[in-house]
């Protein structure tokens, strides 16, 4: 995980680069959730570009909807939530906020948001650089969509077949966001799931409102749990059950 101080745009947040072990298998959606399928579980679609259509991604959604989203798909298929939700404000994709929330671990076998180690290993898809390709043929940016989400799945997929990783809407991840979290798991860092707490929750990807340059692979930003943006969204992952 990481980059190193020689990559174009490198941050400090980014390094030390380091080995992280992930030892369950997981799978991970191919493309960011739509507003079809959000609406289809939420009943309403907060986005703002509500022209783009149903095969766009779900934006405006803070981090708190993104996992009230993932327990709801959950329980909708008859898995076990990955969150407990306390002490809320609002609703889903409206006015949600203030949750004290408490993750069940990577052992759930329902939808989660991918852990921020899980998303970089699936959005690198084994490539070492900032980006798996030519960033117009990849990515949703500022200079080929600006301010404007599209279809999903329009862009090259990665080498694992998942689309978007790097533009259209910026990913909510599960972790919380410390800036020298890295210097922090450089020996033995199996599984991590991120600080205990931060200054906010990571933010993965780049979106259609950031400068192609900014779009690489290893950059990452904490915003508040509570911030909803048009340039924002998530995809979901899910640990792969294990026989008993």
């Amino acid at each position: 995980m990481g980059s190193p101080a020689t990559e174009q745009q490198h941050d400090a947040d980014e390094a030390p680069v380091h080995l992280v072990f992930i030892t369950r298998s997981f799978y991970m959606k191919q493309t960011e959730v739509t507003q079809g399928e959000w609406k289809s579980r939420m009943q309403y679609d907060p986005s703002s570009n509500t022209e783009c259509g149903a095969d766009c991604p779900v934006e405006y959604v803070n981090w708190f909807d993104a996992v009230s989203y993932a327990n709801a798909l959950s329980t909708h298929e008859g898995l076990e939530p990955c969150y407990t939700l306390k002490n809320c404000s609002g609703t889903p994709g409206d006015d949600l906020d203030g949750c004290t929330v408490t993750f069940v671990g990577i052992h759930c076998n329902g939808y989660r948001l991918p852990t921020e180690a899980e998303w970089e290993y699936a959005a690198r898809a084994g490539a070492t650089g900032a980006t798996y390709g030519p960033i117009d043929g990849i990515s949703w940016h500022y200079g080929n969509s600006p301010n404007k989400t599209k279809q999903v799945g329009t862009r090259t997929a990665n080498a694992w077949g998942l689309y978007d990783v790097l533009g259209n809407v910026a990913e909510w991840v599960n972790d919380w966001y410390v800036s020298n979290y890295y210097s922090t798991c450089t020996k033995d860092c199996t599984n991590p799931i991120g600080p205990a707490t931060g200054s906010g929750k990571v933010i993965r990807g780049g979106s259609c409102n950031v400068e192609a340059k900014y779009h690489r692979l290893a950059s990452r930003l904490g915003l508040g749990p509570g911030l909803r943006d048009f340039h924002r969204g998530f995809r979901l992952a899910r640990t792969v059950p294990q026989a008993p």
